[in-house]
């Protein structure tokens, strides 16, 4: 582990202890905390663009279904045509 990352963990368990009040003796429990949350920070962060992209291109394709056409005519048109056959 290089000094860089020891300075970010140190960084966010500071941050979670003031988060939390400032209680005594959870030291060791936030630097894991602090760990863990920066490791998959960094997993999220190497995962590689085009599979992102890719996810979420589909998934919004997915989410937002095409509207059905409707094949009915427009009560206005079918008016039109009564009044031009009578």
């Amino acid at each position: 582990m290089s000094v860089t990352d020891q300075e970010r963990i140190r960084n966010r368990a500071f941050e979670i202890w003031q988060s939390e009040g400032c209680p005594e003796g959870r030291d060791v429990e936030h630097w894991q905390r602090a760990e863990e949350e920066l490791t998959a920070e960094a997993k999220l962060s190497e995962a590689p663009a085009k599979k992102a992209t890719a996810k979420t291109v589909s998934a919004k394709k997915t989410a937002e279904p095409k509207p059905a056409k409707s094949t009915a005519k427009p009560a206005a048109a079918k008016r039109a045509k009564a009044t031009v056959k009578a």
